[in-house]
């Protein structure tokens, strides 16, 4: 019995000394890479399959094929047209996968530096930053940032209601929203402190608040875009024997101004309301379609009166599609380089672009 205990330890000593021996040879970092991949979720095949990528590409450190969106960057499309090419994987298979190395480049994304930048107060708020003005008894306005200093954030008179320009801002509290690129939402409070209306461009000079309350954080990595879409609203219509079947409308024309995997941006015209539900078909690029079920989450006014920004979150779409609009997010096969489905010839409610609404300089 103490041979047999004693021969079992030598050759589990040998086994050991035969793999750190290969590691040398081969310079891979074996237990790494796959106690990673285990971390990760992905099976040993599966990780097998991981590692066969990364050796391909050359990876100085195999391993950060896991956390790095350059390496990942370099591996995905070779990986994904390796994937789709397997004869001995299913359909659903493939997805699957598919879906894992996706995830995985999301998780890379938001891990990056800049997703981590958030701020506590309003100094660091970057100059034509775009402002949302709540007031309980005037509505709601647009605004944009002119100028920060150490006393005041100086904006432009809020616009988007009737009569804007006639209001008397001092010295009103106000609500005031913003969304910071590659963060999240904000809010806070302030008060007016003077209202300049004598200015070629009137000024608002508001308190600064060393409290932003923060919401909204990004949960899918979203591109801006200009991508023609059309799309039908509808609603269910309950049946005698308490089923309920879809009435669709007639169908409009949008543009899509920005896009993820969950949602989108769609500008179109004014008439459509919260919670409304949409069929929306798109074209990614010219041989790759969308049709999606979506809801209307809320609306934005644009500088047209008769358009809005609708902020759409996706309800039903297929992993397919999913993935298709993944790959043009993080330009895995380099299609928007190329991209050729922007609005060619229609242009529905173009919007004015803030630069040429914000004056350069502060006076007065």
């Amino acid at each position: 019995m103490r041979l047999l205990i004693l021969f079992a330890v030598m050759c589990i000593i040998a086994a050991v000394l035969i793999f750190n021996k290969k590691i040398r040879k081969t310079g891979f970092p074996w237990y790494e890479f796959y106690s990673r991949g285990k971390k990760e979720g992905f099976s040993f095949k599966k990780i097998g399959m991981l590692k066969k990528f990364a050796v391909m590409n050359k990876l100085e450190k195999p391993q950060s094929i896991y956390w790095s969106t350059k390496q990942l960057d370099r591996c995905l499309a070779p990986a994904i047209q390796s994937i789709n090419k397997k004869e001995d994987m299913s359909g659903d298979d493939k997805l699957k996968i598919v879906d894992k190395l996706l995830e995985l480049r999301k998780k890379a994304e938001f891990n990056l530096p800049k997703y981590e930048k958030r701020i506590r107060d309003t100094r660091p708020i970057i100059r034509r930053q775009k402002l949302i003005i709540r007031d309980k008894e005037l509505g709601t306005f647009v605004s944009w940032v002119v100028e920060n200093n150490n006393k005041f954030l100086v904006i432009t008179q809020p616009t988007g209601q009737k009569d804007s320009e006639t209001l008397n801002w001092q010295p009103r509290e106000i609500g005031v929203y913003f969304r910071r690129k590659d963060d999240a939402g904000y809010f806070f409070k302030t008060r007016v402190v003077k209202h300049l209306t004598k200015e070629e461009y009137p000024l608002l000079y508001i308190n600064h608040n060393k409290e932003l309350i923060r919401h909204q954080k990004r949960k899918d990595v979203r591109i801006d875009t200009n991508i023609r879409s059309s799309f039908q609203p509808f609603s269910y219509k309950s049946k005698k024997d308490n089923n309920t079947v879809p009435v669709r409308n007639k169908k409009y024309t949008g543009r899509i101004v920005d896009i993820s995997g969950g949602g989108c941006c769609m500008i179109a015209g004014s008439k459509l309301k919260k919670n409304v539900r949409l069929k929306i078909d798109f074209f990614l690029t010219d041989n790759k379609n969308a049709a999606i079920i979506g809801t209307i989450l809320g609306s934005s006014k644009t500088d047209n009166e008769n358009v809005k920004k609708y902020h759409i979150l996706f309800l039903k779409i297929d992993l397919q599609t999913k993935h298709n609009i993944l790959f043009f997010v993080y330009n895995i096969f380099g299609e928007r380089d190329v991209q050729k489905n922007t609005i060619q010839n229609t242009r529905v409610g173009a919007v004015v672009r803030p630069e040429k609404a914000i004056p350069s300089k502060v006076t007065g």
